[in-house]
């Protein structure tokens, strides 16, 4: 038996243990899958429970809100992805060894190629944290023409900032004086903070800077439409909902898990399934 984990803050309506554990079950795979929620903001606390978990209980584990970053002194090996982006979402026990990954990074790019967006095009990315690292580098890939960022945690944005020009990124920083011009002005924007959560609700930016963007994405699912997403339909812009995000990054994590194929129809009929069952 598999025993699985997700670890995070304000995860109850989570549905990671629905996608897994009904994934596993209709492809005959023995896996247990559920949430491990956590109130601590020590990164201590953190290190000692995941290890514990590691050492005792489980074999694999995602990581949500808030711990992507400080989750990284679990492991024992980095990913190549997850060292890159500086951020993981996946840990996977092999060998007695604990490799961490990071399945928003290609979660992300198998959504975006899905919508049918050709390039982001110019962009402005809201939230510096785990999501929002690894959506910036989905986004490069992807051919973004430029970068915008902004985050009220000046830490993280620079952060950030530094490892995108490591890789030569045309990347942009934000302020609280610029944000509404360079949002006007962007072909895509993107929410990567947790405003809009079903515990954080709101928009996180004024939803009149919503003008002739050609497309709009918000990493957060519950709910499925978020005052953000609800605000660039009423301008008539395409938007990418967080749900495709989960489902693409949690179809990854679970081949890591179990090593299985899941065929493209497959995918598609659960897919159904899963958005049926959205909470």
């Amino acid at each position: 038996m598999i025993q699985c984990r997700l670890i995070g803050q304000n995860i109850q309506r989570s549905q990671s243990p629905d996608f897994h554990n009904a994934l596993a079950e209709k492809l005959n795979i023995e896996l247990h899958y559920q949430l491990e929620e956590l109130t601590t903001n020590s990164a201590e606390a953190l290190h000692q429970h995941t290890t514990d978990l590691f050492d005792n209980e489980i074999d694999s584990a995602n990581v949500t809100y808030p711990y992507k970053e400080q989750i990284l002194s679990v492991a024992d090996q980095l990913a190549p992805c997850a060292k890159r982006v500086g951020a993981a979402n996946t840990l996977v026990k092999r060998d007695q060894q604990v490799i961490a990954y990071n399945t928003d990074y290609s979660g992300f790019i198998a959504a975006f190629n899905q919508f049918g967006q050709h390039k982001p095009g110019k962009v402005v990315v809201l939230g510096c944290g785990g999501v929002g690292k690894a959506i910036c580098f989905s986004l490069a890939d992807l051919g973004a023409t430029e970068i915008a960022i902004y985050d009220r945690d000046l830490t993280k944005m620079t952060s950030l900032a530094k490892l995108l020009a490591a890789e030569n990124i045309d990347t942009v920083c934000l302020n609280e004086t610029t944000l509404e011009t360079a949002v006007q002005k962007a072909e895509a924007v993107l929410n990567c903070t947790p405003i809009g959560h079903y515990q954080t609700p709101g928009c996180p930016i004024e939803a009149s800077w919503l003008q002739e963007q050609a497309w709009c994405f918000d990493a957060v699912y519950t709910p499925r439409e978020t005052e953000f997403l609800k605000a660039a339909q009423q301008k008539s812009i395409n938007t990418l909902s967080g749900f495709e995000l989960f489902f693409h990054q949690a179809h990854d994590a679970f081949t890591l898990f179990t090593g299985a194929q899941v065929s493209t129809q497959q995918l598609n009929t659960f897919k159904q399934t899963q958005l049926a069952n959205l909470r």
